[in-house]
């Protein structure tokens, strides 16, 4: 785990707020949050659904623009760049695993995974041998000719989270990719998210309900009502909470 300065962070972010819609609609969704994710670390975000969880990391991935504060990614100030410059950014140094799994139907695991890198530029022939190497790392070496329809859904959400590690990003930010796994699949894609965070530079971002991998965080920080409530610093003597046991699921 680590601490110290800011030179240790992943992700730095202070007072951002965000709202959506107009005048008497308008809603605000998160308030003043701050939250730290350290290098090193994976950090994990959990609360009732509707707290604003997959806003915050919507904005931390820069998918999504804050209405107020400050956020910055291994040193970058991500309020101060252009969209195109943020479009960049993201595509080399974030990975992002959508609930959704958001898999293009018509294209092959392997070049659905390969796409991150297509867009980085590497060759086809180059992409997709990566991407069998990491499609046989989330344990689905046999499937890279298959489609998504022919996938189960922890089939595909493995097919998803190969693409997010495929151009070994700096950040790895998730949003609930245990949800569709059985037990032995999670602990699988856990590990390998701890592999991740363990590299030189790296951090891992994950919203989740799913209790069964509470221990593989460094950090929790429990969220509602668009806050961040509590943070709790996680090893093996130190679990995660007893009331954290029992986070409200979709």
């Amino acid at each position: 785990m680590n601490n110290g300065d800011s030179s240790q962070l992943a992700a730095h972010v202070k007072g951002i707020s965000k709202s959506f819609g107009d005048g008497g609609s308008r809603l605000q969704v998160l308030k003043e949050i701050n939250l730290e994710v350290r290098r090193g670390d994976i950090t994990m975000l959990v609360g009732p659904s509707g707290c604003g969880k997959t806003t915050l990391i919507s904005i931390i991935a820069g998918t999504l623009r804050a209405d107020a504060g400050e956020l910055s990614v291994f040193g970058h100030d991500l309020r101060k760049m252009s969209t195109a410059a943020i479009t960049r950014f993201r595509s080399r140094h974030i990975g992002f695993i959508f609930q959704s799994f958001n898999l293009i139907p018509t294209l092959t695991c392997a070049e659905n995974v390969s796409v991150p890198l297509l867009i980085q530029g590497v060759s086809a022939s180059k992409a997709e041998k990566r991407a069998k190497e990491v499609l046989d790392q989330v344990g689905l070496g046999d499937r890279f000719k298959n489609r998504p329809s022919q996938l189960s859904g922890g089939q595909q959400q493995r097919v998803a989270i190969a693409r997010a590690l495929v151009h070994e990003p700096q950040l790895i930010i998730c949003d609930e990719p245990t949800a569709a796994l059985d037990a032995k699949n999670g602990h699988v894609v856990m590990e390998l998210f701890e592999n991740v965070a363990r590299g030189k530079d790296r951090a891992v971002l994950i919203v989740t309900h799913d209790n069964r991998i509470f221990h593989h965080a460094n950090r929790i920080a429990n969220m509602d009502d668009g806050r961040v409530m509590e943070i709790h610093d996680v090893d093996a003597d130190n679990p995660p909470p007893e009331h954290l046991q029992h986070v409200e699921k979709l």
